[in-house]
């Protein structure tokens, strides 16, 4: 079983979303999965289709900036686009932690019927800390948003199908933010529970959903 990782590392989004996807490398080795980590200027077209092409793995883990019909590497490089070379994620779980694909690029790898596609219809949104900019890991405003994130390839790992790994994805991340919202008095967590249920309702599933390893 191979896993591939895009981590570009280009501005504070970018650094935190990979540093937190280190956790599921960690999670996936230690369950026996060969990791290609694509990392900074390694999360780049060349090194991902190279290696897709290569290795035939059945996971990818996107992370980057990202639009409706794309998700981007380091320095912002396009890594997949809808219509140019989306195709190369057929038979796969795909899971993006990305802005927006979940709109055109998902659909268009949900065509395929093989792929499963796991992503964002809208933007994904989180808070950090301002204390916390150079160890991402450590900052508690960050957590619940990553944890509930990291839950989708987690699930997956533990061979749940892609609508359930989805499913328990949104389960954290509503379990957060009745958390949050039982801090009513603080008003920095009323805005947490609010970007917390905006990432729930509009992360999507689709394709071949019942796909697993």
């Amino acid at each position: 079983m191979k896993l591939i990782v895009t981590r570009p590392e280009h501005d504070v989004t970018t650094r935190y979303i990979s540093a937190w996807a280190g956790e599921v490398i960690t999670f996936a080795q230690q369950r026996g999965v060969e990791v290609v980590d694509l990392i900074r200027n390694k999360a780049s077209r060349r090194e991902l289709e190279g290696r897709i092409k290569k290795l035939f793995p059945k996971l990818v883990f996107l992370n980057g900036h990202g639009s409706a019909d794309s998700v981007a590497g380091h320095d912002n490089e396009v890594l997949i686009k809808a219509e140019e070379n989306h195709d190369l994620l057929e038979g796969k779980i795909v899971y993006a932690l990305s802005c927006d694909s979940g709109k055109k690029l998902g659909q268009a790898v949900a065509e395929k019927k093989r792929a499963a596609y796991i992503g964002y219809a809208d933007e994904f949104i989180f808070v950090a800390d301002r204390n916390f900019l150079s160890k991402p890991l450590e900052d508690p405003n960050a957590r619940p948003f990553m944890e509930a994130s990291n839950q989708v390839m987690i699930s997956i790992l533990k061979r749940h199908d892609a609508r359930e790994s989805s499913t328990r994805s949104k389960n954290i991340f509503e379990s957060h933010r009745r958390r949050l919202l039982s801090s009513q008095a603080d008003p920095d967590s009323l805005q947490a529970a609010q970007f917390l249920w905006w990432n729930m309702r509009n992360q999507v599933c689709l394709g071949n959903v019942s796909d697993k390893i």
